[in-house]
């Protein structure tokens, strides 16, 4: 086999890539290096070349990786267009305060058990700034109870997705469904997630914005109006006490 014949076998891998910064305040050689020493196609936020990188620049926002908004938006694009991997710098974790060496293997787990690798570009571990947290046993069952409402949440995203290409549901719930719904039984999720965002003072505007970017849009493609996020999240108060709570807690609401 002559040298052409191989570069045609050589698999191109596809990834996102998920940025502890602001686009303006990052250094892009070595992660650009890496991308090009692998040869990596990175799938932007479209299919164009007008943002590559996922940037997670928002202050407020949860302490989890793939809990917060841009981890989200990233993950779903990355779904959308088959990725095999997410690129991330060493800071990944320790640059949004998840600083606990058992926090993050968790969501290296989850990652890995969605079926991608998450890798560190730019140091030997992702793990080398971590700290081992001592904890009670009631504390490590909340945190299990985090990581397996991570992973539900991650697979369910990429089960609609799959579900969308076969035909059978898309992103906003629709199919053979009998009767009309409200949407806290269709995708109680999207509810969650416009509570969090009003909780986060987030005015209607952004957060139709934000709901659009993760692929929830009316029925003509458009972004959510301002009656609907007021609808969504007057059904949010029908969410258990236990749920309310926990976007509370995620968020540090009254602490």
């Amino acid at each position: 086999m002559d040298l052409e014949d191989y570069d045609e076998l050589k698999v191109t891998k596809k990834a996102i890539v998920i940025i502890r910064s602001d686009s303006e305040d990052h250094d892009k050689s070595i992660i650009e290096k890496y991308i090009q020493d692998n040869d990596i196609e990175v799938l932007g936020e479209d299919s164009g070349k007008m943002r590559q990188f996922f940037y997670d620049y928002r202050s407020g926002d949860s302490n989890w990786a793939f809990e917060r908004y841009e981890d989200r938006l990233a993950f779903l694009k990355g779904v959308e267009r088959k990725m095999d991997m997410i690129l991330v710098e060493r800071n990944f974790f320790t640059e949004i305060g998840q600083t606990d060496l058992f926090e993050q293997r968790l969501v290296q787990e989850v990652i890995r058990k969605i079926g991608f690798e998450l890798v560190c570009i730019d140091g030997d571990s992702l793990f080398s700034e971590s700290v081992v947290i001592e904890r009670d046993p009631e504390e490590l069952f909340n945190i299990v109870k985090r990581y397996e409402k991570l992973r539900l949440t991650l697979s369910r995203i990429r089960t609609k997705q799959k579900n969308e290409e076969k035909g059978v549901v898309n992103l906003q719930g629709k199919g053979k469904i009998s009767g009309r719904k409200s949407y806290l039984e269709r995708d109680r999720d999207l509810v969650k997630t416009v509570r969090r965002l009003k909780l986060k003072r987030y005015p209607n505007s952004e957060i139709s914005k934000i709901l659009f970017d993760m692929s929830y849009k009316t029925k003509t493609g458009k972004e959510f109006e301002r009656g609907m996020i007021i609808r969504l999240y007057k059904q949010s108060d029908k969410l258990t006490d236990e749920e309310k709570l926990e976007i509370e807690k995620d968020l540090g609401v009254g602490t």
